[in-house]
């Protein structure tokens, strides 16, 4: 591990680790190292960091804030926490795990060997968007993906040729389950255009904000 400690310390993500310590190598902000620090059973995956407000118009801090992410989630289930979270050192970090103690153990639960499944149904250009053909697609979809979910939620519909935009928690051994009736659906509405995406960090299932009461988590 590295000794050498920085002014402020940066949370990613939050595990449960039997590890009193571990490290996932030098993923994070600037090439630091990412590791877990620990309070009770719950394992903070953080890096160190000189203390400063982080700017959310930074495309490449939110890359390398996800990116920690995904790497961690391949080891452990994983609850994510807002892009911006920095506090000023670990006690500060224990002090926010405590107050948000019972709400990060039931999010846990949620997201315990679990991962987030996106699926986006696009109409062609110049579709009907109320054909009969789409009212049985989206009831389809709905009841077909949710046979193999744990959980799932609409999402906005941000384009009018978009009429379907949902995640879904899944097993982690379910997801190929998932994946193909997924594909099954696509084949049988093959006029349609799907998007398919993840495996994702659960995002839409649990508080991003779970260290702070304060959008951005700056503390």
């Amino acid at each position: 591990m590295n000794n050498e400690r920085e002014s402020g310390r940066y949370v990613y993500c939050i595990i449960k680790a039997q590890e009193e310590q571990k490290s996932f190598g030098n993923i994070g902000f600037e090439g630091k190292e990412v590791y877990t620090t620990k309070y009770k059973e719950f394992s903070p995956v953080v890096s160190d960091v000189l203390f400063k407000k982080y700017d959310l118009e930074t495309e490449e801090d939110v890359i390398t804030h996800n990116y920690v992410i995904n790497e961690v989630m391949k080891e452990y289930s994983v609850i994510p926490v807002a892009y911006g979270m920095a506090f000023k050192n670990k006690k500060l970090v224990d002090i926010s795990i405590r107050s948000g103690y019972k709400a990060i153990k039931k999010a846990l639960k949620i997201v315990d060997n679990r991962v987030e499944l996106g699926v986006k149904v696009i109409l062609p250009k110049d579709s009907d968007r109320e054909g009969q053909q789409i009212e049985q697609c989206k009831s389809e979809f709905a009841e077909r993906l949710k046979q193999v979910s744990f959980d799932s939620k609409n999402l906005s519909l941000f384009s009018e040729r978009l009429i379907m935009n949902g995640s879904f928690l899944v097993e982690k051994d379910k997801v190929q389950a998932f994946s193909d009736e997924v594909e099954r659906l696509r084949i049988k509405y093959d006029s349609l255009k799907f998007q398919y995406s993840g495996p994702w960090s659960p995002y839409n299932f649990v508080d991003i904000h779970i260290l702070s009461k304060k959008k951005g988590g700056f503390r």
